[in-house]
């Protein structure tokens, strides 16, 4: 089995230039977390839901993301921190949801976190309760429409003051960026180089299902 594709996926979604988003911290304090790619079939296709934080005093203000958080210390391993922190965040069930494997993490600067990303699939569409603490909106998002759509940017205002040009993708008319956004494609990345006609079979299994039912 090939290596994970890396930080070479991930630079293809990496903010430019780079150099503006320079370590702030001492990444031997960096705290551990964990998120979670679900995927799940639905009438649509394949798809996985990511949150919209709340506007608050935070540095992922209203930012959209994948289900996660900080690993606890009474959480077995990665696998069961992004499980707990889902559960939490998003009010479903995850005792059916099967291991896949995991991503490369990734280091979040702003933050001073470490990101595992954890990617697992779930036979039945979940039934979404999300807290509304933690989650302002869940957004599904079909698997194959973030695979072939064109990569677009923005210009945003580092806090350093520089401008910087920032890769993203388009959910429904929202963006999604920055760390999401770089893992999402190393997770493209590796399908493409391990799974080479997984976008002809996800076009056929969204044919069967639309005449099909689930």
């Amino acid at each position: 089995m090939p290596p994970l594709p890396g930080a070479a996926a991930h630079a293809m979604m990496a903010p430019r230039p780079n150099q503006a988003v320079g370590s702030r911290h001492n990444k031997e304090d960096g705290v551990q977390s964990s998120v979670l790619i679900l995927l799940y079939p639905t009438r649509e296709g394949i798809k996985i839901p990511f949150i919209q934080r709340p506007v608050y005093q935070g540095y992922h203000s209203g930012q959209i993301s994948l289900p996660g958080g900080k690993n606890e210390d009474y959480d077995g391993n990665d696998w069961e921190a992004a499980l707990r922190e889902t559960r939490e965040e998003l009010g479903i069930d995850t005792e059916a949801v099967e291991y896949l494997g995991q991503l490369t993490r990734i280091y979040i600067d702003r933050s001073n976190y470490f990101v595992n990303p954890q990617v697992g699939y779930i036979a039945a569409m979940p039934a979404f309760k999300p807290d509304a603490k933690e989650v302002a909106e869940v957004i599904e998002v079909k698997l194959i429409d973030l695979a072939i759509q064109s990569k677009m940017t923005e210009q945003m205002q580092h806090p350093s003051g520089i401008s910087v040009e920032v890769p993203y993708y388009d959910a429904g008319g929202k963006h999604i960026w920055g760390a999401t956004a770089m893992i999402i494609s190393e997770l493209i990345e590796t399908l493409n180089e391990r799974l080479p006609d997984w976008v002809s079979a996800l076009h056929s299994y969204n044919a069967h299902i639309s005449r099909g039912s689930l």
